[in-house]
């Protein structure tokens, strides 16, 4: 028969063990679940600046397209880009996953810009233009299209502009069929002509951010009335976000606190071990267990906390990674940029 001494001593570190492996289990299952289900699939849209390139004397093969010249001197390929950056930055707060054909002053060719959005798999493609004309008097906006596909879009992307271009008085001119541009990417495809840079009035607007701002988010109204999908994606991609968080080391991982949950519970079994073994411990060693389980509790709090304001480091789907390998990862992402 089991001496109650022994009992009581298996019966206390039995009960401290499964403590500590239900915390730690329980703090396992959230990131488990996690990894079992794929984040819903994005919208993807193809963003094109129009024109684009320098030209270069040391390089006179080089080519390159500043586009229409405004009465300003303000260059279209600059507009353009300025534009699609910030249209960029509107759809992917609506979650899109956006595809630029070009970020950077260079000259792309056509087919490159159509392949780069084919490749992509790109639901929607829309390419940002200025207008000119012989006369100074054109003005407003205009959408181009090259098929009976992308027609629906141009209708719907025309409206939005004349809309939301109102207060800029920059009306809509609707939209024209163009069948020689954008006839081999594999979607929807616009051209937006957002203005006339060859009349004094409209060039002038495009000299305030705000104004350039304005193009953007009327872009965006087109592409959102187009695809009615995007907000529910959007709605999709936040939920998984909630829920399907990074989930922080076991071992560290805080708790309303801010404590350091695993090891605290490492902790108290030690602690229930020294006091069930007291008698038969060392006196020395019975105050130096007590001393050591806090002394290591205070040292992991205190790395957690110096962690925790250090970047977070993550790689494309959004996993932490080990620092030294999230600098070598990011060098490699530098370099083939």
């Amino acid at each position: 028969m089991r001496h109650p001494a022994n009992r009581h001593l298996h019966v206390s570190l039995s009960a401290a063990v499964t403590a500590l492996v239900a915390v730690l289990f329980a703090s396992s299952l959230p990131a488990l679940a996690a990894a079992a289900e794929a984040p819903p699939e994005q919208y993807v849209v193809a963003v094109d600046a129009g024109h684009g390139g320098t030209p270069d004397n040391s390089h006179p093969e080089r080519l390159f397209d500043p586009g229409v010249i405004g009465t300003n001197g303000l260059l279209e390929k600059d507009l353009t880009l300025d534009v699609a950056r910030r249209l960029r930055a509107l759809l992917e707060a609506d979650r899109v996953k956006v595809v630029m054909t070009r970020d950077d002053d260079d000259f792309i060719s056509i087919g490159d810009r159509g392949e780069t959005a084919n490749r992509a798999h790109a639901n929607l493609f829309v390419s940002i233009h200025f207008n000119s004309f012989t006369s100074d008097t054109a003005s407003g906006s205009l959408v181009l299209y090259p098929d009976a596909e992308s027609h629906a879009f141009a209708t719907t992307m025309a409206a939005a502009l004349g809309e939301r271009l109102k207060p800029l008085a920059i009306d809509s001119g609707g939209t024209m069929l163009k069948s020689d541009l954008w006839t081999h990417v594999d979607m929807p495809a616009v051209t937006v002509e957002a203005a006339y840079l060859t009349n004094p009035r409209e060039a002038a607007l495009m000299k305030d951010d705000s104004n350039l701002g304005a193009i953007a988010a009327a872009v965006l109204a087109g592409v959102q009335a187009q695809a009615p999908e995007v907000a529910t994606r959007k709605a999709q991609v936040l939920e998984y976000e909630k829920t399907h968080a990074p989930m922080p080391v076991v071992a560290l991982a805080p708790n309303s606190a801010g404590l350091p949950v695993g090891h605290l519970a490492a902790a108290a079994v030690l602690l229930t071990a020294t006091f069930v073994l007291r008698r038969r411990l060392r006196p020395g060693l019975v105050v130096v267990a007590p001393v050591l389980a806090a002394a290591a509790t205070i040292v992991v709090y205190a790395v957690q906390r110096f962690d925790r304001d250090q970047p977070d480091w993550r790689n494309r789907r959004g996993v932490r990674r080990r620092r030294g390998r999230a600098r070598v990862w990011a060098e490699r992402v530098q370099i083939r940029a």
